[in-house]
């Protein structure tokens, strides 16, 4: 799919009239009990698929003598790492459930929840609130992640700066060799050789190219591709499959540069491959200053995940962290950048996402379903720590967010 530059290119912001809501929670009660419920699971082992199974303050165990259930999950090769963690620790307290992840991508991940073929549709790009209420569905985020810039630059080793306007600028081919002179400005010091820049691009549909475009539309009023989980690239631009045919392909392309979801990281590192100090909103103005250049850092992460969420409309979890995130986050504008750094958060890294979970709001199959918002209820609580997040690189979600998310499944349609 294609868009011009003004247009999103894909239809996460096709509108539909709303559709009826059941079991609804108020957001502040959703959010303190999203609190409660973190600070006693946390502390003492509460599994929060207990609330939807009705045995709330139980840790036990099913017997496994029961029926059988296995869940799908397909989509999002970001949020992958993190399912196949989550997955077998949930079997292990219900072993009559099974958590089955397939990495194919955000775009499929979304049309096979649409069609309902997918149980779970993992994806890094937010259904805006009339698309999802088009198709039954709700955004559930997981957690917080990030994407960085990767490249293979022979002899250089080091974290180059680089912006959002420059990564523009490469990606639709007015940028072409390393040592461009707005590359070099940025980066003082650095003996950039004269190498032909080949930007490798997601074929398949991808909330990473998602992020990646959201970042090039919002920075640079000359983008031409629009933004969304496919768009139309340069000839030129070889392709790869998912995260992992990034880094491989990364790694045997002299020259290359690569936008690579945080969970790969160590692949990436391990494959030889360095990645960027990427500019904030400030870099957009001034591209010359390394001091607006920042690294992806926990501390950094959460900066700009501060920022972006105190843009969040509820009951509405669809929200772009990039740069910082804008208010009306379905609406991005063309080269208008995102919120400004704070005092208290000076030092945004501006390529951040929530990773959501897509699931009907009336399925089929409403005893399964119990199981999905069981499995949902736990990775929000007890999956949302350290244990699962730091592997894969991802930040728990705030108290905030999982408040909107308990006030979402509180709608989903379960047997009794």
């Amino acid at each position: 799919m294609s868009a011009n530059a003004n247009v999103p290119n894909d239809d996460l912001t096709r509108s539909a009239p709303r559709g009826p809501r059941s079991r609804t929670m108020g957001v502040t009660a959703a959010v303190a009990l999203a609190v409660v419920l973190l600070v006693v699971g946390l502390g003492a082992g509460y599994v929060l698929g207990d609330y939807v199974l009705g045995n709330k303050g139980s840790n036990s165990t099913t017997s496994g003598n029961g029926p059988s259930y296995t869940i799908s999950e397909s989509g999002s090769s970001l949020i992958y790492p993190l399912m196949l963690s989550l997955g077998p620790n949930f079997t292990k307290l219900y072993p009559n459930v099974v958590i089955s992840p397939q990495s194919t991508g955000s775009g499929t991940g979304i049309s096979l929840a649409e069609s309902g073929k997918v149980d779970i549709g993992g994806t890094d790009a937010y259904l805006s609130p009339a698309n999802a209420t088009q198709y039954g569905l709700i955004n559930v985020p997981i957690a917080i992640s990030a994407q960085l810039i990767f490249y293979n630059i022979p002899g250089y080793s080091g974290h180059l700066n680089l912006n959002g306007t420059v990564l523009a600028k490469i990606y639709s081919g007015a940028i072409t060799n390393w040592n461009d002179p707005e590359i070099a400005a940025a980066n003082p010091g650095v003996n950039l050789p004269n190498l032909a820049i080949v930007p490798l691009h997601r074929q398949d549909g991808s909330g990473d190219t998602f992020m990646f475009t959201s970042l090039c539309y919002m920075s640079y009023s000359g983008w031409p591709y629009g933004y969304g989980t496919s768009v139309t690239w340069l000839k030129s631009s070889p392709s790869a499959t998912g995260n992992a045919g990034m880094v491989t392909t990364l790694s045997t392309t002299k020259g290359g540069i690569a936008y690579i979801g945080i969970s790969y990281l160590s692949e990436a590192t391990a494959a030889g491959l360095s990645y960027a100090a990427v500019g904030d909103q400030a870099a957009i103005s001034d591209g010359t200053n390394p001091a607006n250049y920042i690294l992806p850092t926990p501390q950094t992460i959460s900066q700009d995940a501060t920022l972006g969420l105190a843009n969040l409309q509820p009951p509405s979890v669809a929200v772009s962290l990039i740069l910082g995130g804008v208010p009306g986050a379905t609406d991005l504008k063309l080269g208008g950048g995102g919120t400004l750094p704070s005092t208290a958060d000076p030092t945004p890294y501006p390529i951040v996402n929530l990773e959501y979970t897509l699931i009907k709001i009336s399925p089929s199959d409403a005893t399964l379903q119990k199981w999905v918002v069981a499995f949902l209820e736990w990775a929000l609580s007890f999956g949302n720590s350290a244990t699962y997040m730091t592997p894969v690189h991802f930040l728990p979600l705030t108290p905030a967010v999982i408040g909107y998310d308990m006030q979402a499944l509180q709608a989903v349609t379960v047997s009794s």
